[in-house]
C-alpha cells in the first residue's frame, strides 16, 4: 500500500486511517500532533534542560546541528534556501526548526514578501546579510 500524504510505501497492515485518508505511522503523528514553533511549555521545558544556549548547541545532532550551523555561518537563511540546503521537506523542516526554536537558538522572521527567514535567537537581523 502507498502512503496517501506521503507517497512512501507502507507494509501490510501498518496503514492508519486519518479520515478519509489512509496514511503511514510517521503523516498520521504529523496530522495528529504537528510541530509547533511557538509553544510556551515547549520553550520552558527546552530551557530548563541547559545552563546556557552554547550548552544547548553543543548537544545538537543531525539536521537540527545542520540548520544551526547553517543560519550561524550566514545570519539569515530563507526557509526555501534551508530546505534546499539540507534536503528537507516542508514537514522536516518545521520540526527541525521547532526544536531549535524551543531551545531558543534560533527564530522566525517574516519578510514583506510573505516569506520567512530563519535567524539566531538573539540576532536582531538588521545587520549582516545571507
Amino acid at each position: 500500500m502507498i502512503c496517501e500524504r506521503c507517497n512512501n510505501t507502507i507494509a501490510p497492515g501498518e496503514e492508519l486511517s486519518h479520515g478519509a485518508l489512509r496514511v503511514c505511522e510517521d503523516c498520521a503523528m504529523d496530522l495528529l500532533s504537528p510541530a509547533k514553533a511557538c509553544d510556551p511549555w515547549a520553550v520552558k521545558l527546552a530551557k530548563g534542560s541547559f545552563t546556557s544556549k552554547a550548552d544547548a548547541a553543543s548537544t545538537l545532532r543531525g539536521p537540527e546541528k545542520e540548520l544551526y550551523e547553517l543560519v550561524k555561518k550566514r545570519r539569515r537563511v530563507s526557509v526555501e534556501e534551508a530546505k534546499e540546503s539540507l534536503s528537507l521537506g516542508q514537514n522536516e523542516i518545521q520540526k527541525v526548526f521547532s526544536v531549535l526554536r524551543h531551545m531558543e537558538l534560533l527564530r522566525g522572521s517574516k519578510r514583506a514578501d510573505g516569506g520567512v527567514d530563519l535567524l539566531l535567537f538573539d540576532d536582531d537581523g538588521k545587520t549582516g546579510g545571507k
